[in-house]
This record gives C-alpha cells, structure tokens and sequence, in this order.
C-alpha cells in the first residue's frame, strides 16, 4: 500500500515477568524483537512511536515515549499512543509476536475506512488486539476504559465501532505461527 499516512506503535512497556528479561530486548534471527516489529512497521508508516521505557530503548527510525499511565496495561499503552500520534490511523504491533508479516499490515489498512474505529484479526474464537488497527476516534472510550479500570481489550473494544477481520492461522497461505507470541523461553 502506498498510503502512508499512518503511526506505527510498537507496545514495548510490559513486564516480560514469565521470560525473566526483557522481551524487547530478547535477540531472534539477530535482531531485537523491538527491532523487528520497528522493521515490519516502516514500509507502511510516517512515523514510528514505541511505548515503553525511554531509558532502555534506543531504537534506530522509531520515538520512544514512556506510557502516560504505568500499570494500566496494553490499554495504557495505546492510549498513550493515540494521544501522541502524529496522525489517525495508527497500527499497534505488540513486541512479542515475531511471525507478523506485511501481508498483515496491509489487511489492517485496507479495512480501516468509513466509521471503523478498530480492525482486529480474529480467528478460531480469539481476537489480535495487539497486532490491529485504530482510528484516533476511538481515544475517548478508550480514555474512559482506563479512568474506570476497565482494561481488558475486549471490553474496550465493545465500546467503539470495531471491526473483526479473519485471519486464520495456516489457512489461505496465512503461516500456522503467524500469531504465536513469546512469553517465555520455550517459546523462542
């Protein structure tokens, strides 16, 4: 796609508690899972932010900016996106799904349109909140979520004008890893 008006967000800030180190951090095929979500997101994005510690992370092409509000979770960290995003539309990649590809990103775009504030993947009964797309719009639902301790994504995304897209996992050349996450050394 060559729309480009876009806000990558790599959510960057969790506790990585079950790894025992930073998953950001953590080196696959020689690059930092950082790194790798930053490198997926370019081609598709203006602008690069990562939600996390300032202090630990020094990306190459990406701004890093600590969550407005620690402790609130994945839904901290893209309201903290969608305040500071140069621009509406924004992609959110968790740093711990490494088998994401372009083919992805570009299906959160192309459904991105009309009164959609969300596109997120489903498949075989589970939702990708974390590997989706957002519109600024939804900011104040989301707002609202945290300020009542409503932070689980599902519940967010009830809220707002959500549109679930299938993507099921070693279907119709979909990789069967495609959503696997790394929350653990085994999963390496």
């Amino acid at each position: 796609m060559t729309d480009r008006q876009w806000t990558g967000v790599v959510l960057a800030g969790g506790q990585s508690s079950r790894m025992g180190t930073d998953k950001a951090l953590i080196q696959v095929n020689e690059r930092s899972l950082l790194q790798h979500a930053i490198d997926l997101l370019r081609p598709h994005v203006r602008e690069i932010l990562v939600i996390g510690d300032p202090a630990k992370y020094t990306p190459e092409h990406a701004t890093v900016i600590p969550d407005d509000e620690p402790g609130k979770g994945p839904l901290g960290g893209l309201v903290t996106a969608l305040k500071h995003a140069r621009y509406v539309r924004v992609l959110v990649l968790a740093c711990d799904l490494p088998n994401l590809n372009d083919r992805l990103i570009a299906l959160l775009k192309s459904e991105l349109h009309g009164d959609r504030d969300a596109v997120v993947p489903n498949h075989s009964g589970y939702i990708e909140p974390l590997a989706a797309a957002y519109h600024r719009h939804a900011i104040e639902d989301f707002d609202d979520c945290l300020k009542n301790d409503v932070l689980k994504m599902s519940k967010a995304l009830e809220r707002i004008h959500t549109a679930y897209t299938d993507v099921e996992p070693g279907e119709d050349g979909w990789p069967q890893d495609l959503f696997k996450n790394v929350n653990a050394p085994t999963d390496l």
